[in-house]
């Protein structure tokens, strides 16, 4: 019984309880009083250490074991918790987290052996107690030999409270192969790995050994609450398995299920334009169910990626805690809006966005205690991260209450470089770009947390090719607010087909306010610039046959027109026709040099056509 397969499960559920592990810390550390958090903590190390001896990890056992005499000094008040007691326990956890990985990666070794004397010192432990180590694979009580083999139906259960059931349960097979021959195992092996497996199952075995000895050979695993040995019984009729929930899948999988929805997305859209052109009736019937069968699948596969923000925002109070010790500054950290969903293909790679933004935040934006108090503030600062769901796309807003940004400041620098716009203002968008410029920053030194100019522009990288905008809001002396706003899902989206210079061309949904028609009698100007007055509101426009033909031939003066809206921003996208409304699935492409930035990517029309998708917040 191999239980390798379980290490990418401990890792996953150790993770899991690292989280809260980090989590119970940073709260018990601003109330030391408080007992819940150290009760939680103590429950998470004391599951973690339990996993580890499930899987014969003894190195990682014993470093779960030494945290926990430390732990338990402070719950029962023998120590009493100080800052040098909460960085030792936050170191602890950062071994425990590396500890986990190597173990899995078949590298259990026992760890930093001057952490362990520190926690055992810190515990007041004169001779550290060993966790105990779990019965070795190869031990079984001697065998006794009866007359025949007889087959055995055994029936049992796993503790309720067990961590990784399925482990245990691989392992009471693994002792009683080394008995005998082991079959009709129900639930199967592979149901053992299921998040509702409830640790109760059967299997028969094939044996010489009295039951004495195959009781204590199978409660030697530890964790077993109930086992029953039977008389003989016809194989598969011990238990029965119980109806699945839930269960993990690998993201892997879900990928390449999208990847293929996307297929039967453009499948379907071929059959729907080829259909309508044979007006043939039962091709048209089956084409519409057809298509609402692969709009359901497609539906489901995108909510099934959908994870919670949640999952990333949990890494950042322990981010601003070691940024704020570090620093030398009081710095609060507040979460809002974790419950809001994206797909993990864009969770995953929005973090290092959020990361940037908040170390930028840390170290430029709040001030020290003292120039806080000397501005009227108070000494600790305040960095805000939420989010909220607006439309078809998700807002992430980085905000801090600390000194704001220097709009003159950055205007000199930036004319100093050589970058600097014709302005003598910088609006928040002219801010922004002058922000992102690569190894663009003020800080006269290098820091180990900034300084080097390339946190704003990795985060509008990230968020650019995420199909996403990067903006700024700030005011000198109150504070300063990044704003990320991030489509839903990347894999297939809905958009609006329009045509200009005799070509189609995709703008996704998601960006898209309203359509109205261009009138030249509705022209204005907007700083210089041709603007369109929609329902007295004056919104700058922007040619799409300017942009991608070569040269301009006779139009009619009145033309579709898309109001493309970010935020509070608008621009008016005037185009030669609206085709109309598909789903489409985003092709991944190299992007050939010279492409223009306002081209986001490219999609396979229904017709078997390629056409370009635009890039809305480029346009803005």
């Amino acid at each position: 019984m191999d239980l390798s397969k379980y290490a990418a499960l401990f890792v996953t559920e150790s993770r899991e309880h690292l989280k809260a592990c980090n989590s119970s810390l940073l709260e018990w550390e601003k109330e030391p009083a408080a007992v819940e958090p150290v009760d939680r903590l103590f429950r998470s190390i004391h599951t973690i250490k339990g996993m580890a001896a499930t899987m014969g990890y003894t190195g990682l056992a014993q470093l779960a074991h030494r945290i926990e005499n430390l732990l338990d000094g402070l719950r029962q008040s023998r120590l009493q918790a100080d800052p040098s007691i909460f960085q030792l326990l936050f170191r602890a956890v950062d071994t425990l987290g590396k500890s986990v990985d190597a173990a899995a990666a078949g590298a259990d070794e026992l760890p930093d052996a001057p952490l362990l004397a520190e926690l055992d010192s810190a515990a007041g432990t004169d001779a550290p107690a060993v966790a105990p180590a779990p019965v070795p694979a190869t031990a079984t009580p001697t065998r006794r030999v009866t007359d025949a083999p007889r087959f055995r139906p055994i029936q049992v259960g796993i503790r309720p409270g067990a961590v990784m059931k399925g482990a245990r349960a691989a392992l009471v097979l693994r002792r009683a192969e080394r008995l005998g021959s082991v079959s009709a195992v129900r639930p199967p092996v592979a149901e053992f790995e299921r998040d509702d497996f409830d640790g109760r199952f059967s299997f028969r075995l094939q044996t010489r050994s009295p039951e004495a000895d195959i009781v204590t050979a199978l409660r030697s695993v530890g964790e077993v609450d109930t086992l029953e040995i039977l008389e003989s019984a016809a194989p598969g009729s011990e238990v029965r398995p119980e109806a699945i929930r839930q269960i993990r899948v690998d993201l892997r999988r879900l990928d390449l299920l999208m990847k293929q929805v996307g297929e039967l997305v453009v499948a379907k859209n071929r059959l729907g334009a080829l259909a309508s052109e044979s007006r043939n009736p039962v091709l048209m019937e089956v084409s519409e169910r057809i298509g609402r069968l692969v709009s359901a699948m497609q539906g489901e596969v995108i909510a099934s990626r959908m994870t919670p923000v949640g999952d990333v925002f949990e890494r950042f109070p322990r981010l601003v805690r070691d940024l704020s010790r570090d620093l030398g500054k009081q710095i609060r950290f507040d979460m809002e809006g974790e419950e809001i969903e994206l797909d993990r293909s864009i969770l995953d790679d929005i973090g290092e966005p959020l990361v940037h933004l908040i170390r930028n935040a840390a170290d430029h934006g709040i001030e020290g205690p003292a120039d806080r108090v000397a501005a009227g503030k108070s000494a600790e600062g305040r960095i805000l991260i939420s989010a909220a769901r607006e439309r078809n796309t998700v807002a992430i807003r980085v905000a801090d209450d600390g000194r704001g940004i220097d709009r003159e400041k950055i205007l000199a620098k930036a004319r100093q470089e050589g970058a600097a716009p014709e302005t003598d203002a910088l609006s928040d968008d002219l801010l922004i770009r002058v922000l992102a410029r690569p190894g663009f920053s003020t800080a006269r030194q290098v820091s180990g947390v900034s300084g080097r100019g390339v946190g704003v522009d990795v985060a509008m990288t990230r968020v650019r090719a995420l199909g996403g905008t990067l903006e700024v809001r700030t005011e000198l002396g109150k504070g300063t607010t990044f704003l990320i706003r991030v489509p839903l899902t990347l894999a297939i989206v809905r958009a609006l087909l329009t045509e200009a210079g005799g070509e189609r061309y995709a703008v996704p949904l998601a960006y898209v306010a309203e359509t109205v028609e261009f009138d030249r009698a509705s022209v204005t100007a907007l700083r210089d610039r041709e603007a369109l007055v929609v329902r007295d509101r004056v919104i700058p426009t922007v040619h799409l046959r300017d942009l991608v033909a070569s040269r301009s031939s006779s139009v009619s003066t009145r033309r579709p027109t898309v109001i493309l809206e970010l935020g509070e921003r608008r621009t008016a996208l005037v185009v030669d026709a609206l085709v109309g409304q598909q789903d489409i699935v985003v092709e991944p492409f190299d992007a050939p040099r010279g492409l223009p930035p306002f081209v986001g990517g490219a999609t396979i029309l229904a017709d078997g056509a390629p056409a370009l998708i635009l890039d809305a917040a480029a346009l803005l």
